[in-house]
């Protein structure tokens, strides 16, 4: 399934495969200014070729390498129309067994075919328009996010999510998301471009939110942990219940591992 809307100049793709009319989980990219913010999902490949027939697209940057981000960097290879990235990101698309999926997550985004893309350096130009990308760790070491300052958009990747975000991949980082969730709040942007939620205005105060939820959150954690709590016994204390893709995961989406996060500092 693909839908695609506008706003203010900017075309917002949302994708994901589909059981009974119901999209597993969607993830969204973005087309503005001849360039499209990551690729979506392999498992979309085919509408989503048909749709990128119709856009002038000159160059695909990636905010990272995760295969519902990168999953048609093949596409453009094709077209020769060049693709960019953290360095740090390029082997994972190079070789996505890299990856090391579990089945959840070939059968919602599947595996995606190997790419070619070059080592992002500074800012991508739009014409007169300058697209910052920003190092915001956390989800993945390679993770970016695009700022364009005159209309203070900000393409933020899975780097927001939600502002309540209770969930964690395994391999996560807490502590560098955090971190990076103040870098982009300081670039005081007025609208989110999130790969989940699609555009979100109101930006700074929605990260702002976040980040006060996260510090709260972390501040019981470590207060239940000096108390002498397991992070299992963490877990019940302050999460009632199981989400389902915590289940359908088998763990690997949870609030565990942000507690075990959380608990570990680099």
């Amino acid at each position: 399934m693909i839908k695609v809307r506008e706003y203010e100049g900017v075309k917002i793709i949302r994708m994901g495969r589909t059981i009974a009319g119901k999209v597993l989980y969607p993830v969204h990219c973005f087309y503005y200014q001849g360039t499209l913010i990551d690729t979506g999902c392999y498992s979309c490949q085919r509408e989503f070729s048909q749709l990128m027939g119709e856009y002038p697209v000159e160059r695909v940057v990636l905010t990272h390498a995760h295969e519902d981000h990168c999953g048609n960097v093949w596409f453009f290879n094709r077209k020769n129309i060049p693709v960019y990235m953290d360095a740090e990101g390029i082997p994972y698309v190079r070789a996505p067994q890299r990856l090391k999926m579990e089945l959840y997550r070939k059968i919602t985004w599947a595996t995606p075919p190997a790419g070619e893309v070059e080592a992002l350096l500074g800012e991508v130009l739009l014409g007169d328009i300058h697209l910052k990308a920003i190092s915001t760790p956390g989800h993945s070491p390679e993770h970016l996010c695009f700022f364009e300052p005159d209309r203070r958009y900000l393409f933020a990747g899975d780097l927001f999510l939600g502002s309540r975000q209770r969930l964690l991949m395994r391999g996560e980082r807490f502590w560098e998301s955090l971190k990076s969730l103040k870098t982009v709040l300081a670039l005081k942007p007025d609208v989110l471009f999130c790969s989940f939620n699609g555009a979100l205005e109101g930006a700074a105060e929605k990260l702002q939110e976040k980040i006060l939820y996260w510090e709260e959150t972390a501040e019981k954690v470590l207060r239940l942990s000096e108390e002498g709590l397991t992070p299992e016994e963490i877990d019940r204390r302050l999460f009632t219940g199981r989400s389902l893709i915590s289940i359908v995961s088998g763990g690997s989406f949870s609030t565990l591992n942000l507690i075990n996060s959380i608990l570990t500092r680099d």
